[in-house]
């Protein structure tokens, strides 16, 4: 072979073997014009486009680099500072850049979960989910355990906001409400498979555990924490879609409560009462329903109150609010209890207490000097309001009670 040639196969093949070592070099020049960018106190739009761009060559040469994740939040971070809206949008697209070039960059996978858990994408979080499924079956121990992890911190991070949905949706669309209580039960028992996994997994490879990043592990545990550190919501969740699949009469009973919340919402009160009296008709023991109509009844005859309307009306309908709440508070606490999960047993019952005070300070105000048993009735609402706060410190009804009891008195 002539030397020439020999010269030239021997320089491809140092080029060949450098093209790691360059390809790290030209990520980290374009990391360095970037980093430049994220140090500046308010850098310009131009300049944190510019800087965004530069990340995303990087990751073209390096798909895989923790350090261009690293840098991608302190610039999102510096720009949102200097005012620049758009720079969460543009870290999530270059996270997705990552993730397509190498699917394993596990910083790219915590980072770009965190931003749709930051925004309640339950989708996008649903696809990340299924993302790590996939890695975590057609990779070995190391990789599994990264993937499952992964696939934990999406899971547990849809949950509170599925929740949240469902609760939103009591007071709008009963399909809507079944619809997330299914999505949170099927996320949930995931969750816990996942857990399992990754438990079983570590107690017969203790070093695919050792190897996985401290932040994806961190942010997993801290997720499955938040979402299912009671277990007991859980159970409520999984007990009400069971009821609602096995028991028409009770799952017509939640639509009807819920169509009952919609019209008191919109302050049709014949046609809420009809509705809550249509859902107890099918389902007695229904106390979501029946606390539903104590409030029916006290929004009324509070709203004919305050406009001075028929006083002898008004005075009826608190009475009558009264004796609901009561009946919903008497009930044993071994009892049904609110079957719709999504409000939690105390806040539930915290509530209730303040709709009690709530009605008896509306009667003081509407009767006056005519209210017999002030005195009884004072204690009464001091004892309810007491209860209320106990159970829900945070129920704005009760914070309003007790501000305006302290200033004025019963």
């Amino acid at each position: 072979m002539k030397p020439s040639r020999l010269a030239a196969l021997a320089l491809c093949a140092l080029l060949l073997s450098g093209c790691g070592f360059f390809k790290e070099k030209a990520a980290d020049f374009y990391l360095g014009k970037a980093r430049k960018t994220a140090e500046l106190q308010a850098p310009a739009e131009a300049e944190v486009k510019a800087a965004f761009a530069n990340i995303e060559k990087a990751l073209d040469y390096s798909p895989g680099s923790p350090q261009a994740v690293d840098l991608l939040a302190r610039l999102s971070d510096a720009a949102s500072k200097g005012g620049f809206p758009g720079a969460q949008e543009l870290e999530a697209a270059a996270l997705k850049k990552a993730l397509a070039g190498n699917p394993q960059n596990w910083a790219a996978r915590e980072a770009l979960t965190g931003f749709f858990a930051a925004r309640g994408d339950t989708g996008g979080l649903a696809a990340m989910a299924a993302q790590a499924a996939e890695l975590a079956a057609s990779s070995g121990h190391g990789v599994k355990y990264c993937a499952l992890l992964a696939g934990l911190y999406a899971r547990a991070s849809a949950l509170p906001w599925l929740e949240s949905e469902a609760y939103l949706a009591m007071n709008k669309s009963p399909e809507i409400l079944f619809e997330k209580a299914s999505a949170y039960g099927a996320a949930a028992a995931k969750a816990l498979e996942l857990k399992g996994g990754l438990e079983r997994l570590a107690l017969g490879d203790l070093d695919a555990k050792k190897a996985a990043p401290a932040g994806l592990a961190s942010a997993a545990e801290v997720a499955m924490s938040d979402a299912m550190g009671d277990i007991r919501v859980y159970a409520a969740i999984n007990t009400f879609n069971q009821r609602a699949a096995a028991n028409p009469a009770f799952r017509k009973a939640v639509e009807l409560t819920v169509q009952g919340n919609v019209a008191l919402v919109k302050k049709e009160y014949a046609q809420a009462r009809a509705f809550y009296q249509g859902a107890l008709n099918h389902y007695p023991v229904l106390l979501d329903a029946r606390r539903q109509l104590a409030e029916t009844d006290f929004q009324e005859g509070a709203a004919l109150a305050a406009v001075g309307g028929n006083t002898r009306a008004a005075s009826q309908l608190l009475y009558k609010s009264l004796a609901g709440v009561t009946a919903v508070l008497q009930q044993p606490e071994e009892g049904y209890g609110n079957q719709i999960p999504f409000i939690k047993p105390q806040r539930f019952l915290g509530e209730a207490w303040a709709l009690k005070a709530a009605g008896l300070a509306a009667l003081r105000a509407t009767e006056g000097a005519r209210l017999k048993n002030a005195a009884k009735l004072e204690a009464d609402f001091k004892g309810a309001l007491d209860e209320a706060l106990k159970l829900n410190p945070e129920g704005r009804l009760a914070r309003e009670l007790l501000e305006r009891y302290t200033k004025e008195g019963f």
